[in-house]
């Protein structure tokens, strides 16, 4: 299939007051030491709101190359992904996978956050690590992680010693062990928290990787398959094992979250300007438009049609 062009990478996230990149690996940006107007520090001290502002420079929906840490230590931000909606509100940790489709994101004046996106390919958090493998199970779908004020503020003192350090010009040779050694201390607090909240210390077994192989293979194939059997035999089970583990380790049905998916991409296709109704509908492997037309309607409340003319 042609790319879609509503893709963001990392080299499109979004540069706040700091930002410290590492290749194409791993982008880490804050603006923790922004000053805040009277005004606005005053509501939001309050709790009462302040205006909405939303990233300069993107037109949603996208889908998300990277994964995603967002730490939030004040104020709140809103997200939509997958159609669902998120608010994240200080003090609070948000896990989001690469694949998502994130379809807005807003926030309010005088929100402090900071956000790490990260490659796979990068090894900034290899797949070997005993944390990165928690994290992994545990982000099969957007996470979000209340955390104490103190906790939060040990996570966010440790970054400023980074970036301190790593500030020692684009050619400082031990940038990338820094940045590196940073990201495993912080998997490694954030993976201490799934577990504090998780009924099981510590993910065993093959249920949980084939949790993760599933929603993989859901990404890759949603274009083209939307029935159960075709992925339980792509993972050698049978469909009925398959569905079990899925809602014992999500608590979800299959069927519903391959649905998720294949509407996200048939989103991004109709929301790309590039095709219309019938095109997606073909590209997407339904037998016809009006097939395609009532899948959509029933998994989003609005059709096809409807959606490009609207969004």
């Amino acid at each position: 299939m042609k790319e879609v062009v509503s893709t963001l990478r990392l080299d499109m996230v979004p540069p706040m007051a700091r930002t410290l990149s590492l290749k194409d690996e791993v982008v880490i940006s804050d603006n923790l030491d922004s000053k805040i107007p009277p005004g606005i520090a005053s509501r939001l001290a309050r709790r009462l709101p302040t205006r909405t502002l939303t990233p300069e420079g993107m037109s949603f929906p996208y889908r998300v190359a990277f994964n995603t840490i967002l730490f939030v230590e004040s104020g709140r931000v809103d997200i939509k992904i997958n159609l669902k909606d998120y608010r994240i509100e200080g003090c609070a940790i948000f896990l989001a996978a690469k694949g998502i489709v994130l379809d807005s994101l807003s926030y309010q004046a005088g929100t402090r956050f900071l956000i790490i996106a990260y490659s796979d390919a990068g090894g900034i958090l290899p797949a070997t690590s005993r944390s990165s493998r928690i994290i992994r199970a545990a982000t099969y779908a957007p996470l979000l992680l209340p955390v104490d004020p103190g906790r939060m503020d040990r996570h966010l003192q440790l970054l400023r010693v980074v970036q301190h350090v790593a500030e020692g010009g684009p050619d400082y040779s031990f940038k990338e062990d820094i940045v590196e050694g940073f990201a495993k201390v912080i998997a490694g607090g954030i993976a201490r928290i799934i577990l504090e909240r998780s009924d099981s210390r510590r993910p065993s077994g093959r249920r949980p990787t084939l949790l993760r192989q599933f929603i993989s293979s859901v990404q890759k194939n949603c274009d083209r398959h939307r029935d159960l059997e075709f992925y339980a035999k792509e993972l050698c089970v049978t469909p009925k094992y398959l569905s079990r583990v899925i809602s014992e380790q999500s608590g979800r049905v299959a069927t519903e979250i391959i649905r998720e998916y294949v509407i996200a991409q048939a989103r991004l296709l109709l929301s790309s300007g590039e095709y219309n109704v019938q095109q997606v509908a073909n590209m997407m492997n339904f037998p016809n438009a009006s097939y395609f037309g009532r899948y959509f309607l029933k998994a989003s409340g609005t059709t096809p049609k409807q959606f490009q003319l609207f969004m």
